[in-house]
């Protein structure tokens, strides 16, 4: 909506505008376990079938009684030059531009990841939003020694990790080297938790409009890109929501909710359109993405917080 369509009254606009949007549904929070299906998620651009297998929930190794169902399993051999990747894609919609959001999943890490081992690594992975990265590292599941950690500097070790050798053998992220520790090396992997609390790293980011990428991607950084059955990883428990503590856009006067009280004082401040007026507000409150104005795109954040009414 351009201000030259209110041209005879900016007011009479934004009331029209939020009388015709009404009490929309509330912006959908994305969750998916994977034991009903993929979702809207997609393989490398394009939508298709991603295998999903089954993986004990408890840690308690393959084929154990306690089953859940994973997105997985990725590892499909699709190059191995320097530029392959493995891409997994969600859109997330319905998003509050200027508000803060939560990522929250299971990472598993399969087989013969090398890390960055001399004639076997490197193995890659990030996971992005909006094409930022919040995690970028290598993982690795063997034994590294006293250079654990010395190639990545992000490194997350709160992991629930099954090896078919005994427990001594752990999963890392960071590394770089790494030791075979069995022919094979199928049945190893570790779970990485991700926003859940517990010491765990809690992935952010802020809408910059009312849709956003997500991207789960393995990358290879040599010509050692093993296929399924050498190194594999796979997703559950995908949750996004918002930030805990993230601000109210739109609750103007701070009582907890986005009412009519916050439209009567928004509407003022969107009438002196310009933060450098003098007669606009100290602090320009009513500037919900910062951009020093009070206008249209402000009202768009302000209606959708109107819809949700009461403050997360």
């Amino acid at each position: 909506m351009s201000s030259s369509m209110c041209a005879g009254s900016r007011f009479t606009c934004a009331l029209g505008v939020l009388l015709v949007c009404g009490f929309a549904s509330a912006a959908p929070v994305y969750s998916n376990d994977f034991e009903s299906g993929i979702g809207a998620f997609t393989y490398n651009g394009v939508l298709t079938e991603l295998t999903r297998f089954s993986l004990p929930s408890d840690g308690g190794g393959l084929n154990s009684a306690n089953q859940s169902m994973w997105l997985g399993r990725m590892g499909y051999n699709i190059g191995k030059g320097p530029a392959s990747k493995e891409i997994v894609n969600l859109t997330v919609t319905g998003l509050v531009p200027g508000t803060q959001y939560t990522v929250s999943f299971d990472l598993l890490v399969g087989a013969s990841w090398d890390g960055a081992a001399g004639g076997y690594g490197t193995d890659n992975w990030y996971f992005s939003a909006d094409g930022t990265r919040l995690v970028d590292t290598i993982f690795s599941n063997g034994d590294q020694g006293t250079d654990y950690g010395a190639y990545s500097p992000q490194r997350y070790t709160d992991t629930n990790y099954t090896s078919p050798n005994g427990p001594d053998v752990k999963a890392y992220t960071g590394a770089e080297y790494w030791r075979k520790d069995g022919p094979g090396y199928s049945g190893y992997y570790g779970i990485y938790y991700f926003s859940h609390g517990a010491g765990n790293p809690v992935l952010t980011f802020t809408a910059s409009g009312s849709s956003a990428v997500l991207e789960w991607t393995r990358y290879s950084g040599s010509n050692n890109f093993g296929d399924s059955s050498d190194e594999y990883w796979a997703l559950d428990n995908v949750v996004v929501d918002g930030a805990q503590g993230a601000a109210c856009p739109g609750d103007i006067n701070n009582d907890g909710f986005v009412d009519d009280s916050d439209f009567v004082l928004f509407l003022a401040a969107y009438n002196i359109l310009d933060c450098a007026d003098p007669s606009m507000p100290a602090g320009c409150p009513t500037d919900l993405n910062g951009d020093g104005f009070v206008d249209d795109a402000d009202f768009v954040i302000f209606v959708g917080a109107y819809n949700e009414l009461v403050c997360p």
